[in-house]
């Protein structure tokens, strides 16, 4: 009788357990930070919006496959409506699950919103918080054995035969991590490094090398198809579910765009709230570690792939801001993850969609203070100059070209890493593997999570790193202002009227992409008078981008009652709105 998929998945997985043992308790990294789970974060949520009911708002946004709740917070004082006229920014954390600590970044920031020294802001901004977008793969974090998640739960058939979720990786050493195995085989492609044996690279056969092993997520051939972990449970990234260059045959990206509740629900509010300008999101796709690449506005005919030339400005100086705060220099490579969140928020909506990783060994490396210690002792070049060690470094890394760069990074990382966080890296220990017979099998390698999260020594400056810079982009936000309001009478009853309109935020009240879009509405001047009372102009004047100091002038001739009093209101969909009444000149 053939077994139906979820019969095969629940036998699959009580396989795993079997194969692993008893279970190992949760893993225990002395060398990471110690991050909240679920529960503690809802009541942290629940404590914050009890106790600051004047400024704090909190919402479920969405309930996840497992049901947990997303929880969303809106800091902002006043009402419904006058919150929802405001500049507002959006920070969510921990978009794919993988990343914890920009989850308690978030999270800090929200607090740190309702310190008094924060407080008065939130009488001209809106913010709002999600700290943990998928909570289902976040606790995963939690559980044991270890393995690492950017993803839910989601059932889904990666290899296509019928049956789901049957052939996950697995710990087979019975360590508590589901971390990697390498396997001696004249069919693999890769090498063990030359000058760190704990790492593989690629075998170049121009250079007459010969790869010598397999590279592999621990587990075994659940399902006897000869592969190993193809398919894996389930699981469908958040980051991958949106409707820009969304990965139509990518297993994690899910059967369509915005096919979760979750991001569906995360989409929805981005629509039922177009006053949101900034959209920053702590995820793989990142580009403030390094600035995005940017091209020419497109025709009309081809999609903008690109970040127009004209935001591309804005895109590097929060980026040179982003990374100055950090503490970091740029990268020389940040990853681009197609249906991302960021993305879309840019490309379909005409807003500024930024992403920062928060953490990975390139921006460990990156991080100016270990660079070079003030001690260093400088070296004379080539030249009789002195230059530091490192530089000499960097130039023997650029003579060797790009062939050098193979596994330098994860060695350098391992450098970094040092004593303070050795838990990172499990040495590799041979095990007996049956669908390897008579073959060397190690399990070992990089942690699950090493990649992703800052050792416990850096975190809580990381995390205060990252809390100043949300506040100084929620300062960047555009700013509409009415800078003067003359009224000249001509004769009775009859006005000539000069308004004087600015922006006093950094961002432009549009960007040159929203206005393609047209997804932004156009900043306006409304004035409570009919038709009929205008001689020259009318009640609504439209107007383009308001650039950061940049003042725009509009004049009317108007009929109105002397004694009477009218309402002069500038409204911007991302950069607010304000009002100033008149009351006109006579009896």
């Amino acid at each position: 009788m053939k077994r139906s998929p979820r019969i095969f998945w629940t036998l699959s997985v009580i396989a795993a357990f079997a194969w692993a043992g008893a279970l190992a308790p949760v893993f225990a990294n002395e060398a990471a930070p110690k991050f909240l789970t679920h529960s503690e974060l809802t009541e942290q949520v629940k404590s914050l919006s009890r106790k600051f009911a004047k400024f704090v708002h909190l919402h479920s946004l969405a309930q996840s496959n497992e049901g947990r709740d997303v929880w969303l917070l809106e800091f902002g004082a006043g009402g419904v409506e006058e919150r929802a006229l405001r500049p507002a920014l959006l920070v969510v954390g921990d978009v794919e699950g993988d990343r914890l600590a920009g989850s308690e970044a978030a999270l800090a920031f929200a607090e740190s919103l309702v310190d008094d020294e924060n407080k008065a802001r939130l009488s001209d901004i809106t913010v709002y918080v999600i700290a943990r977008l998928n909570p289902d793969a976040s606790q995963r974090y939690f559980q044991s054995p270890l393995l690492q998640r950017n993803a839910n739960l989601t059932p889904y058939d990666d290899d296509r035969d019928g049956f789901v979720d049957e052939d996950p990786p697995q710990d087979i050493n019975g360590d508590g991590l589901v971390s990697w195995m390498r396997v001696e085989d004249a069919d693999g492609a890769l090498m063990l490094h030359p000058d760190d044996e704990r790492i593989l690279i690629e075998a170049d056969p121009v250079k007459g090398e010969d790869g010598q092993w397999l590279y592999l997520r621990e587990g075994r051939d659940d399902d006897g198809d000869k592969e190993l972990n193809e398919d894996g449970t389930g699981g469908v990234n958040f980051n991958k579910q949106f409707t820009f260059e969304f990965p139509w045959f990518d297993p994690q990206a899910g059967m369509y765009p915005l096919k979760e509740t979750i991001t569906y629900a995360l989409g929805r509010f981005l629509i039922d709230h177009p006053h949101i300008g900034v959209v920053f999101t702590f995820s793989s796709n990142d580009n403030l570690a390094k600035s995005p690449p940017s091209a020419k506005r497109s025709s009309s005919r081809v999609p903008q792939t690109e970040i127009t030339d004209d935001d591309a400005e804005y895109y590097k100086h929060i980026g040179e801001q982003y990374r100055d705060a950090i503490g970091m220099d740029e990268v020389d490579d940040a990853l681009r993850v197609p249906g991302s969140l960021s993305d879309w928020a840019y490309f379909h909506r005409g807003r500024m969609g930024l992403s920062a990783a928060g953490w990975s060994p390139a921006i460990a490396l990156a991080l100016k203070e270990d660079k070079k210690s003030d001690d260093d002792e400088e070296k004379p070049n080539e030249d009789g100059n002195k230059g530091s060690e490192e530089e000499h470094e960097d130039n023997d890394a650029d003579d060797g070209g790009e062939d050098e760069k193979r596994g330098k990074e994860e060695i350098e990382y391992l450098e970094w890493l040092g004593e303070r966080a050795g838990d990172y890296f499990t040495p590799w220990r041979r095990v007996e593997h049956p669908d390897f017979p008579g073959k060397t099998v190690e399990v070992g390698g990089w942690a699950p999570y090493a990649f992703t999260t800052p050792p416990a020594d850096v975190f809580q400056a990381w995390k205060d790193k990252h809390v100043a810079f949300l506040h100084t982009l929620s300062q960047s936000l555009p700013q509409v202002a009415i800078e003067e309001l003359e009224v000249k009478p001509l004769r009775r009853g009859v006005y000539e009227v000069t308004v004087r309109m600015t922006n006093t935020g950094y961002l432009p009240t549009e960007l040159k992409h929203g206005e393609r879009t047209t997804d932004v509405l156009p900043t306006r001047l409304v004035i409570d008078l009919p038709d009929e009372a205008f001689l020259a102009g009318q009640p609504r004047t439209n107007f383009g981008p308001l650039a950061k100091g940049e003042v725009r002038e509009a004049r009317f001739v108007v009929q109105a009652k002397p004694g009477g009093k009218n309402t002069f209101s500038l409204i911007s969909a991302l950069g607010g709105s304000v009002g100033q009444s008149i009351i006109w000149e006579g009896e």
